[in-house]
């Protein structure tokens, strides 16, 4: 029994992670389907996100460098307008923007059609925020 327990956990992690996410010529692929719209700006270090071939943003990506040449102290801001939500972490550092819109689907922050999930952002917040000296778990 216990057997069967684990094998259908397996599963269930294994088809949470199996999402793709791969962006060409401002589309954003989520298994290989077309999913959302995309645009960079400030010579990359800037993304919006938006629904797919709308004008319509979902959320904001931004690289902040402080200020200094060092990668050490540098984090990636998400800033969510619709829902008054922004989460800035220096965990989120290394991650490239395919990464992170991988992460906001695993963690249920979004779904494929731009939807956000406003329970799943606020846990992703506090997971993550930076400003939140609560974090409940930490990569």
């Amino acid at each position: 029994m216990k057997y069967i327990y684990l094998l259908g956990l397996l599963s269930i992690f294994y088809s949470v992670s199996a999402q793709t996410v791969k962006s060409k010529k401002e589309v954003i692929f989520i298994d290989e389907k077309p999913a959302l719209s995309y645009v960079k700006k400030s010579m990359g270090n800037e993304i919006h996100i938006f629904k797919l071939n709308t004008t319509e943003e979902i959320f904001s990506m931004f690289t902040e460098t402080n200020g200094t040449e060092s990668k050490v102290d540098d984090a990636k801001k998400i800033v969510f307008n619709t829902a008054n939500t922004v989460v800035k972490s220096v965990l989120f550092r290394e991650r490239n923007w395919d990464a992170m819109v991988l992460m906001l689907l695993q963690e249920r922050v979004i779904d494929v059609n731009g939807l956000i999930n406003k329970d799943a952002l606020l846990k992703f917040a506090a997971k993550f925020d930076e400003k939140n000296v609560n974090h409940i778990n930490r990569y």
